[in-house]
């Protein structure tokens, strides 16, 4: 399709980081886009994530560099313990100027609440994205000018194109890929937040600290300005 109006944008199942990461990127190349969100408001769970340098190279893209150094840590090392004997194993400087000047962008760690909500603001100053809360989509059909999403209200909505970002039970995947629902790998991860006065002050530190041990590991980091972790 080469040409496309606000009545026609691009649709988007789903409204956590992968949503409107994508928004804001269609919407900087003058791409109208919509939003679908299942639940009546928006909002993210979850802990940290840890980003690479490549990660920064793409908020420069979107233009919220300045937004996300305001909420980001950059840790000064990233460091491996030994979750037995308890002596480290290594240790890799971080956001020096050898890694700035070899990798152009630093590492940082986030929280995942402030990395969305960077990314709902910069979508908000965009007048070419819009948003739908509690919409849940039944399906999707293609046809020869886009595509038609239609929701358990019984409503539909028509489209140029449509990205599935609706998570790990993604309607869309289900639809397009069936392939079934996702599968237990047999491994668990456990994802906590602490408020930083509940964590020891020998782990509170500026580091992305690994425990390695057998057939376990362990990891933490400040998060939001250093306040939890």
């Amino acid at each position: 399709m080469t040409t496309q109006s606000n009545e026609h944008p691009i649709l988007i199942a789903g409204g956590g980081i992968g949503g409107f990461a994508a928004a804001l990127a269609l919407a900087r190349k003058g791409r109208a886009v919509h939003i679908i969100e299942q639940s009546g408001e928006l909002g993210e769970v979850g802990a940290g994530i840890q980003l690479g340098p490549n990660v920064f190279r793409m908020f420069r893209v979107l233009g919220i560099t300045e937004a996300i150094n305001d909420v980001a840590v950059f840790p000064d090392a990233l460091v491996m313990m030994d979750a037995l004997s308890g002596e480290q194993i290594t240790r890799i400087p971080l956001n020096t100027k050898l890694f700035q000047k070899h990798f152009n962008y630093p590492y940082g760690v986030i929280y995942r609440p402030d990395l969305h909500q960077v990314l709902i603001d910069a979508c908000e100053r965009q007048h070419l994205v819009t948003h739908s809360l509690g919409q849940k989509i039944l399906r999707y059909a293609e046809h020869d000018s886009g595509v038609e999403v239609h929701l358990e209200s019984g409503e539909s909505l028509s489209g140029a194109a449509l990205i599935g970002a609706d998570g790990l039970w993604s309607t869309i995947r289900g639809q397009m890929r069936e392939d079934g629902p996702p599968t237990v790998s047999g491994h668990i991860a456990y994802r906590a937040v602490l408020p930083a006065g509940e964590v020891p002050e020998t782990s509170r530190n500026n580091s992305v600290v690994l425990w390695a041990g057998p057939k376990t590991h362990l990891v933490h980091y400040p998060l939001h300005r250093g306040d939890i972790y």
